[in-house]
């Protein structure tokens, strides 16, 4: 082989020399999403902040990348997926439930965390009275204020005026649930009513929950607000056992469920929060984004269930509802 020209040798080494200064392409953003399950509204959820992140300039696959972190319904495992998630040094993490938010605040306090509806904020000591985030953690919240089981039990109170016994069940999974909501215990005794309380640990358990209750009497029920993984279960227990209730989430009547007050979709909630997503990204501390409350006020009776049920509502109740649905 003839030996190579020092002129090719110079050409050689400026040409590496070029390549070498060329940049490589930045890593793709990563965010973290932790869930109880894989409900279709986390995903409508997911689906809309993705959309929303595409819009504010996020090439989704390119430049941000999402994963998720699903417990499957069992809550023991949030805290292992949790530490999972973050051992994966993600920029963000994401969570719209509570005990996944628990899960998170307990296993980071330097990623930076954004909730979507979760209310455990304060209870957590995230945040300070005015929503000034006091940790990692900011986002879009259901409540501060404690309005999203305050008013749908006052629906009930209105739904059943002659009940004297109705029953609240309870995750005791969920850190909020362990706690009794003095509140409502102050509605039930004005209105001289008795409060059966039954807690469930997981999907699996949820049916004895409700036969608890429809052994101990009660005339009508309160599903704590939770995971809308879950909803759909109870609706099923609440309609074999002919023993109406309430929640907090529209999926539940979507499923049977009777009655419910507050959420009737988390839709607006994705895209806002997407924002905080996008502009804690681009550098700017939690520390500078008080969280929000998004509480949406909706009434829905589900007149089918009421008919199965042989339950009849009063009047006006049925005339100040947002939704009717069959």
């Amino acid at each position: 082989m003839p030996p190579l020209s020092r002129s090719w040798v110079r050409c050689a080494v400026l040409a590496f020399g070029m390549l070498s200064a060329v940049p490589a392409f930045p890593a793709p953003r990563t965010i973290a999403y932790l869930g109880v399950g894989q409900a279709a509204t986390e995903q409508a959820c997911m689906a809309e902040l993705l959309a929303s992140l595409t819009a504010s300039g996020w090439t989704i696959g390119e430049r941000l990348r999402l994963e998720q972190y699903h417990a499957e319904g069992d809550e023991n495992r949030l805290a292992g997926l949790a530490a999972q998630a973050v051992a994966g040094r993600p920029d963000l993490l994401l969570a719209t439930e509570v005990a996944p938010t628990s899960a998170l605040l307990a296993a980071t306090r330097d990623i930076p965390i954004v909730v979507i509806g979760a209310a455990n904020l304060r209870a957590a000591g995230a945040v300070d009275a005015t929503g000034r985030p006091l940790a990692n953690a900011t986002g879009v919240t259901l409540a501060l204020s404690g309005q999203h089981i305050i008013k749908p039990f006052e629906i009930l109170l209105q739904a059943f005026p002659h009940a004297r016994k109705l029953g609240i069940v309870e995750n005791h999974g969920n850190p909020l649930h362990r706690r009794e909501v003095a509140a409502v215990a102050n509605m039930a005794r004005e209105a001289g009513v008795e409060l059966v309380r039954a807690h469930f640990s997981g999907e699996a358990t949820i049916a004895a929950s409700w036969e608890l209750l429809a052994g101990q009497g009660v005339e009508a029920v309160l599903i704590r607000a939770d995971s809308p993984a879950y909803l759909a279960e109870h609706a099923r227990q609440s309609l074999r056992l002919r023993l109406p209730a309430i929640s907090h989430h529209m999926h539940f009547a979507r499923s049977g469920g009777l009655l419910t007050y507050g959420v009737v979709g988390r839709t607006p909630m994705c895209p806002r929060a997407a924002d905080y997503v996008d502009r804690i990204l681009r550098g700017q501390p939690v520390a500078e984004l008080p969280v929000e409350e998004l509480y949406q006020a909706g009434l829905t009776i589900h007149l089918g269930t009421a008919e199965a049920m042989g339950t009849t509502l009063p009047a006006a109740l049925l005339q100040r509802a947002d939704r009717l649905l069959r």
